[in-house]
């Protein structure tokens, strides 16, 4: 095909105007610099795309179980109920309903409700265990030895109280990493020594182990419950340090956990007059926001006003004098716990908002269940001790 000559003038002109442009060292360095924006911007997008792509069916599992979560007015019809039988009822279109129907029989005790509750907490768990994606697992398989500990202390408190194998392992959760046939072997050993040896080779012997001689002394197996409470803390922070960057957002949920959890340890030490020596063999050092300077600080302070002094600067000093007036009046010490409970499902709600495609929402999910499970055991256990409604609402935590 054959071009006229003006088209080719035409051409030489534009092929003339773009060396130009290439000739204007400026203008070249516009050019190459917005290439170079241009393919930071598509990797950046397609990292973020490879990043998410993982979590977008599991998120879609989470929003829906975020759906089912009890709104205040289910809450308040369960306060209402005029029986437990009745509260069973309300709760049998929801998440709970066949865990605490199996219970049926045995309402009464609250020990069995709450048995239900962690059973259904222990299947949530593995659900979402089961679809996360690798990155989270290693994680989540941390947080599932909470169910693993919660067994160990309820052996030893069952073997401390001189019950049978049949009553012990009634009260079990048969999930976590402890297999089923160990638990019943566990049951079925008399003291709490014995359960204590029984469980040479897990991860969990030695801190329990540690703690031994101080038993044989007081004859209290708090010290043993502390020494699992820590030793858990402990492995979720090597865990979300050795793992790096997955997940930034499990690192500040954890760290401020830890930070919680140290809290409340120190704070119930005051209390009970326990001296900072005594202190600091359960408190698993460094948070996320109290260094360990700071819980040394809070350690060796005069009582829990002195605590609380000790706290200026830091995010928990208005949520615990808050509670103040409120453990002034009642002079226990859950109006500390249930404070620091509350900001940790404040905590876990900003967290999953600042990552709602990635994994925030397990993190969302997680605190939220967590603490409408402690609000269901506080109305049950109101129930069973026959509290006015008004009594059960003080012991709820919400926003």
């Amino acid at each position: 095909m054959a071009i006229d000559i003006e088209t080719l003038v035409d051409i030489e002109k534009l092929y003339s105007t773009i060396m130009t442009y290439f000739d204007n060292p400026f203008t070249l360095l516009i050019v190459i610099a917005t290439i170079i924006i241009v393919l930071i911007v598509i990797v950046w997008i397609t990292k973020m795309v490879i990043d998410l792509a993982p979590y977008a069916y599991v998120n879609a599992r989470i929003r829906s179980k975020e759906a089912k979560l009890l709104d205040d007015a289910k809450l308040n019809e369960l306060i209402e109920s005029g029986s437990l039988e009745e509260l069973v009822g309300l709760l049998e279109d929801t998440d709970y309903g066949q865990y605490i129907v199996d219970v049926m029989n045995e309402l009464k005790d609250p020990i069995a409700v709450e048995k239900a509750f962690d059973m259904y907490l222990a299947d949530l768990y593995g659900l979402i265990y089961r679809i996360s994606p690798d990155s989270a697992k290693k994680i989540l398989k941390v947080f599932a030895k909470k169910f693993d500990i919660k067994n160990i202390k309820t052996l030893l408190r069952a073997k401390f109280a001189g019950l049978s194998a049949e009553e012990t392992y009634a009260l079990l959760i048969p999930l976590g990493n402890i297999p089923v046939e160990k638990l019943k072997e566990l049951s079925e050993v008399k003291t709490v020594e014995e359960v204590i040896r029984g469980l040479e080779g897990t991860e969990y012997f030695k801190a329990l182990q540690e703690e031994l001689s101080n038993y044989d002394q007081t004859s209290n197996i708090t010290g043993f419950e502390l020494a699992l409470d820590k030793f858990y803390l402990e492995s979720l922070r090597k865990t979300i340090m050795i793992e790096g960057k997955e997940e930034d957002l499990f690192r500040e949920f954890i760290g401020t956990l830890i930070d919680v959890e140290n809290l409340k340890v120190i704070l119930k030490g005051k209390a009970d007059g326990l001296s900072a020596e005594e202190l600091s063999k359960y408190i698993t050092l460094t948070g996320y926001e109290l260094a360990d300077w700071k819980l040394k600080d809070l350690m060796s302070a005069d009582g829990i006003e002195g605590v609380l002094s000790s706290l200026e600067g830091t995010s928990y000093v208005d949520v615990l004098v808050e509670a103040m007036e409120e453990y002034e009046k009642t002079k226990s010490i859950y109006a500390f716990e249930k404070a620091l409970d509350k900001y940790v499902l404040e905590k876990g709600k900003k967290l999953s908002t600042r990552k709602p495609f990635g994994v925030g929402p397990i993190i969302g999910l997680i605190v939220s269940k967590e603490l409408e499970v402690k609000n269901l055991k506080a109305i049950v256990k109101g129930k069973i001790e026959n509290l006015k409604p008004e009594e059960i609402r003080s012991l709820l935590i919400s926003l």
